[in-house]
């Protein structure tokens, strides 16, 4: 395999991660190659192993750093989305078995998406407190007031307390989606870890 072979290949593998990234380790490469010349070119192919190898070791540890400046600073959704996206890229491109793959993918997959739909239950779970509570303070101030006082009471204490479960089921819908994205990465970086172990 000549040099422009391998970086062609090398280039197929690194192409979908963010742009500024996938420069940076092309630019990485291609200096190294220049460093070694035409004579050291096969024995850094084989110090590098094959292109799926090379590109495996930089999304891997092009994920680490990501997740350490994402705990470093404040999380944005760019951020996340860097993150998750170069986490599916490492379990891509890890040298796994098909069958072991496929089941890799089947798990992350379907542990995502129970997950995602856990967070769903409760957001329409606080969405129909939220009306409940809204409805039972109509009630409660337009009929309650006439019938008596401790109907009133009641029906208001029970208004509040629809709105307070809406509130406490909102608030813990954010939590939810950050281990959503922490429990796919972390997964992610196993399995390519694991992966790259085979090699």
């Amino acid at each position: 395999m000549t040099r422009t072979e391998y970086l062609a290949q090398l280039d197929n593998y690194l192409k979908k991660l963010p742009a500024k990234d996938y420069q940076e380790a092309m630019d990485y490469f291609t200096e190294y190659f220049d460093e070694v010349g035409l004579e050291g070119e096969a024995a850094a192919m084989a110090e590098l192993g094959s292109p799926k190898e090379a590109a495996h070791e930089i999304i891997i540890n092009l994920l680490d750093k990501k997740i350490e400046e994402d705990s470093q600073e404040d999380s944005s959704v760019k951020n996340s989305k860097q993150i998750v996206q170069i986490a599916i890229l490492s379990i891509l491109a890890a040298p796994l078995a098909i069958p072991l793959l496929i089941l890799a993918l089947t798990l992350v997959f379907t542990f995502f998406l129970l997950i995602s739909v856990f967070a769903f239950v409760m957001a329409t779970f606080a969405f129909a407190m939220f009306v409940m509570g809204a409805s039972l303070i109509w009630d409660s101030l337009t009929l309650g007031m006439g019938t008596s006082i401790p109907a009133f009471a009641l029906s208001l204490g029970m208004s509040l307390l629809a709105l307070g479960l809406a509130g406490l089921f909102y608030l813990s819908i954010g939590p939810i989606l950050c281990f959503i994205k922490l429990s796919f990465v972390k997964l992610a970086q196993a399995l390519a870890r694991k992966g790259g172990r085979h090699v």
